[in-house]
């Protein structure tokens, strides 16, 4: 709190809250869209390593905040709620001119309420919409009260919120993502020994559950013969300690290496990459890289989970074509036999990785072109200066 202290004078100040990696990277590149406006901009709250390099002043780290699910979350209630406690009182000392909230609804949903509560005359902006189509349309009109804009990253995602929350000031800007891939630039894979990325997600739960579902599969795979090469990327080394510690590995097998962070370059070289379920399966689908699906989370959280959510599929890229282009092993159907039969077949079936490229790229269409983080800022910038209406009509001329 003592760098706080310091930030009070600045002509711009956003509190910005990311609670995931994908997060980290929008919110980033959101940030560098507004310094470039607004150079003397001071942000501070909650994110990871590029909302930092992108020059936020962090309260805490994202990863404090990365846990997900009924019973994990009850596991970290006390320090998450310190952090809930102290983005309050940042908020009341530092008074942003707006609060920014990144994805992660289930936090940042409860943040945005207390705030209104305790500063009824500050912005709001949510980017990158919770998922209410996905489980409680119901509770889409809360938003008029404690949203000033939201701006979402799915086309169907605006006339959905006009239906639904007819009072809420919601734009489309496009998906960020398209400002970070430029996929004809980037290597695709080679015909050397076929490499198969790893993804088994972003938050230490995650390394635990899917991890050695992933390497299972993997070794599996191997001991068919093949010369594949795996890659397991992971976001940062801390992770990596916790997965090499839960498989009980020493000194890694030929057959796999670790890449730490998110270089879209090695997802790119790779012939199919096996993910959890989250924004890279969007990512591959861009690059063009085949993908197998798997999540598996406790079980309460998976049954809650399952009663409440309105749409068929777990990966966005099934959601947004609205029927299944990426296969999903979910929950006691994440066997290791089972991804790996069909891993090879989908190595040695050049016909059905084309029509999956296919399938996802009529996917990826429908995202809109680059230009998401700067169109996301114009609007904020707009939404302080009354000149939404304005900026609108800029943008979409």
């Amino acid at each position: 709190m003592k760098k706080m202290t310091q930030l009070r004078q600045s002509k711009a100040k956003f509190l910005l809250v990311a609670g995931e990696t994908s997060g980290d990277i929008y919110g980033s590149l959101l940030m560098e869209a507004i310094g470039q406006s607004v150079p003397d901009a001071v942000f501070l709250g909650v994110g990871g390593p590029r909302m930092a390099a992108a020059g936020q002043v962090q309260l805490y780290d994202l990863s404090k905040l990365a846990v997900v699910g009924l019973v994990e979350v009850f596991k970290h209630l006390g320090e998450i709620r310190k952090i809930f406690l102290d983005l309050v009182h940042c908020a009341l000392v530092e008074k942003p001119d707006c609060v920014i909230l990144i994805d992660y609804p289930g936090f940042n949903l409860k943040l945005a309420s207390k705030i209104r509560k305790e500063l009824p005359s500050i912005k709001i902006v949510y980017y990158i919409s919770p998922q209410v189509w996905a489980w409680h349309s119901q509770r889409a009109e809360k938003f008029n009260k404690l949203i000033d804009l939201m701006l979402v990253i799915f086309p169907f995602e605006k006339p959905w919120f006009e239906k639904h929350a007819p009072k809420l000031n919601v734009e489309w800007v496009g998906h960020p993502l398209m400002d970070r891939l430029l996929p004809n630039s980037l290597p695709t894979a080679s015909s050397n020994a076929p490499k198969i990325a790893l993804l088994p997600g972003s938050r230490k739960m995650e390394i635990t559950s899917h991890l050695p579902i992933l390497y299972k599969a993997a070794w599996k795979m191997v001991m068919r013969g093949k010369d594949y090469q795996f890659i397991w990327i992971a976001p940062n080394e801390e992770l990596v300690e916790v997965g090499l510690s839960l498989l009980g590995l020493k000194d890694l097998p030929e057959w796999l290496r670790i890449q730490v962070g998110y270089p879209l370059s090695h997802i790119s070289r790779c012939k199919l990459a096996i993910l959890a379920s989250g924004s890279v399966s969007l990512e591959c689908a861009l690059l063009g890289v085949p993908q197998i699906v798997i999540y598996k989370t406790n079980p309460l959280t998976y049954q809650v989970g399952k009663r409440l959510v309105k749409v068929p599929y777990l990966s966005i890229v099934n959601v947004l074509a609205n029927e299944k282009v990426v296969p999903e092993f979910v929950q006691e159907a994440a066997q290791p036999e089972k991804i790996s039969a069909l891993a090879i077949k989908l190595m040695h079936d050049e016909g059905l990785r084309n029509e999956m490229r296919n399938k996802m790229m009529a996917v990826v269409n429908q995202l809109g072109s680059a230009g998401a983080s700067q169109k996301a800022a114009s609007l904020v910038l707009a939404l302080l200066k009354g000149e939404q209406k304005k900026e609108i009509q800029s943008i979409t001329s």
